[in-house]
């Protein structure tokens, strides 16, 4: 194969997982879990502290009246630096979300243990699990070609279902996406696939093309809060391991361990 995954032993090149509350934390609580999450987040070597504001979100089909008083989401971002000062790995608490990512990811046990230890510690001081409405979890995976070029079909199995008819002959740039939603009630779940590749036409300085793959998925409480948000994320670990094999060629799973 003239494709090389992103990392020796595998392809992923970013892994998110983010959990977004019910109702926003209000201020003297969200105070008291920074205290506990730094704590935490220094456990995992994620000291560099950078303090920010979101924006306000509209609930669905209602409305949000603004004045001079009205205060704006925090949030507190952990993160792990490299050498170059980059950020490679980060724990995001917000009034309206928390998030995990990892640009160095090893495997799922490794990001899963750093994200279920930091969440025991926050839930000593605010029982935060049981204000999660919607669990998310997405990775990017990537290819890169050999000098000059490659076929993309050499990884991207050209009859998924995840890749629309018209491209299976195209041997240039291409984009595809794939959204739907599943409905269990009173939970939803969406899918989301998008494969990008590049081409040569426009000269670039290592001459290689690049594949990209993302896949997300969510579950999402369509009433009340969302139960179990840990293991939904852990399920759907699973459920896009099993989408990502069924867009790549048996060829480009083997080269990333998914052949079994």
């Amino acid at each position: 194969m003239d494709w090389e995954p992103a990392h020796a032993d595998h392809s992923i090149d970013r892994a998110v997982v983010t959990l977004s509350w019910l109702q926003p934390i209000d201020a003297n609580t969200f105070d008291e879990l920074v205290v506990a999450g730094r704590k935490a987040a220094e456990l995992h070597q994620l000291t560099d502290r950078a303090d920010l504001l979101d924006g306000l979100e509209v609930p669905s089909g209602g409305m949000i009246v603004l004045n001079q008083f009205t205060a704006q989401p925090r949030r507190v971002v952990f993160r792990r630096l490299d050498q170059l000062g980059n950020p490679v790995e980060e724990f995001s608490l917000g009034m309206q979300r928390i998030g995990f990512l990892t640009q160095r990811y090893r495997r799922w046990a490794n990001l899963r243990q750093m994200m279920t230890e930091i969440l025991g510690s926050l839930e000593q001081v605010s029982p935060i699990m049981q204000n999660v409405k919607a669990a998310r979890l997405e990775y990017l995976d990537r290819f890169q070609s050999k000098l000059g070029g490659a076929d993309h079909f050499e990884v991207i199995e050209k009859t998924s279902d995840y890749v629309a008819p018209k491209l299976r002959e195209k041997g240039a740039a291409l984009h595809v996406h794939s959204g739907w939603f599943d409905y269990e009630p009173p939970i939803r779940k969406l899918t989301n696939v998008n494969i990008d590749v590049n081409d040569l036409s426009v000269p670039l300085p290592e001459n290689r093309r690049n594949i990209t793959v993302l896949t997300l998925g969510q579950f999402e409480a369509l009433e009340g809060v969302l139960q179990d948000p840990t293991s939904r994320v852990h399920t759907l670990h699973d459920y896009l391991k099993d989408i990502f094999r069924a867009t790549i060629t048996t060829e480009a799973a083997v080269r990333v361990s998914l052949n079994d």
